[in-house]
Parts: structure tokens; C-alpha cells; sequence
């Protein structure tokens, strides 16, 4: 079980009542908690739409060369491998997406709502993080290594294997941008606004 899974379960066996002991306002705290998790999730969504944005460029490159070099059997299968390979990805990048669009807190107990939504918030971006993590090491050398392939065979001469040299030092610095580019859009849509989000639970078991 996990440390918030354990605090969600401790919560709800002691019905904590974070207000009664201090006099404080309830009203403002929600409005708090509630402004921070918009804020820390607004962070983690703006990967989301460019991630989007990104997959529905490459889905069209893809097409492109499957309509205009289609009639080449080596070009058609690695146009196709290219799009089933983002496509996973793009499933689940919009179901996680569409799940973080539509959680609210529930209205009878503001409290414990809010709690579980801050939870539910954390908890769906952490496992669209790992899953990402580890896809990830599939996905970049793959998708890179058919990138730089259908470059040199549809516009250098002689393909990459006539420029074996040059083809993979482009691979290998594709490969170098998209690791860097990929470790700065981590921290800050990820692991910055989950520990934001520890930071926002940790406050609610402070309080209790």
C-alpha cells in the first residue's frame, strides 16, 4: 500500500475534522487548496496540449509520406510501424487527460472531497509520469532511429547506406536533444506539480 493510499485510509477511519481544534476558516482554506491544485495542475496540463499538438504533427508526417512514397514497401512499413508506435501513447496521454479535466470534488463533504480530489489529481498525474517514464525508453530511440531513416532515404542520396557516418551522428544527436528537451519538460510538468501536490496532502495530515 502507499504512503497516500495509507493517509486516504487514516483519514477516513479517524474522520478527521481539520478545522474544529483552531478556529479555522473553512471557507478560505478550500479556496486555497483549490487555487493551488488548479495552479499545479494547469502546470502539468500545458504538457499535455504541446504533447498533443507534437503527436498530431507527426501522425500527419507520417501520412504525408505514406500518401506521397507509399508505393515503396520499406517506406510504407516504417510509416506505419512510426504511427503505431505513438499510438498508445496518444490513448493514453487523452485518457489520462480527459480523467484530470473531469474530477471535482463532491459536494456533500467539502473536507474529505477535497482531500480525495487532491489525491485523485496527484495520483492520476503520478501514473501518467511512470507510464511516460518507461514508454518513453521505447518510443525516443525507436521513433528517432525511423526518423533519421526515412530522412536520408527519401532525401540524401544514396540513403543511409551510402552516409552511415552521417546517419548516425544525426540519430545520435536527435537522440541527445530529445533526452535533454524530455529530462526539462519532467521537472517542470511533472515532478515539480507532484511535489507541489505532497506538499497539499502533507498540509491536510499537518492539519489533522
Amino acid at each position: 500500500m502507499s504512503t497516500f493510499e495509507e493517509l486516504k485510509n487514516m483519514w477516513e477511519k479517524n474522520q478527521i475534522t481539520i478545522f474544529s481544534s483552531q478556529g479555522y476558516d473553512q471557507t478560505a482554506f478550500e479556496k486555497i487548496v483549490r487555487s493551488r491544485t488548479k495552479k499545479h495542475t494547469n502546470t502539468a496540463m500545458q504538457y499535455f496540449w504541446a504533447s498533443f499538438v507534437l503527436q498530431i504533427v507527426v501522425y500527419a508526417l507520417f501520412t504525408h509520406v505514406i500518401v506521397k512514397y507509399g508505393g515503396d514497401i520499406e517506406t510504407l512499413l516504417l510509416s506505419v510501424a512510426g504511427v503505431l508506435l505513438f499510438l498508445p501513447f496518444t490513448i493514453m496521454l487523452m485518457a489520462k487527460y480527459k480523467r484530470m479535466a473531469l474530477t471535482r470534488p463532491e459536494e456533500e463533504n467539502s473536507v474529505t472531497s477535497l482531500f480525495n480530489y487532491v489525491l485523485t489529481r496527484y495520483n492520476l498525474l503520478q501514473n501518467f509520469y511512470q507510464f511516460k517514464r518507461r514508454y518513453e525508453f521505447l518510443l525516443i530511440p525507436l521513433s528517432s532511429l525511423i526518423g533519421v531513416f526515412l530522412v536520408f532515404k527519401l532525401y540524401v542520396p544514396g540513403g543511409v547506406e551510402k552516409n552511415l557516418t552521417g546517419a548516425v551522428i544525426t540519430f545520435m544527436i536527435t537522440l541527445i536533444s530529445c533526452i535533454l528537451a524530455i529530462r526539462s519538460e519532467n521537472k517542470k510538468n511533472f515532478e515539480k506539480p507532484l511535489h507541489h501536490f505532497r506538499e497539499l496532502l502533507e498540509e491536510f495530515k499537518v492539519e489533522g
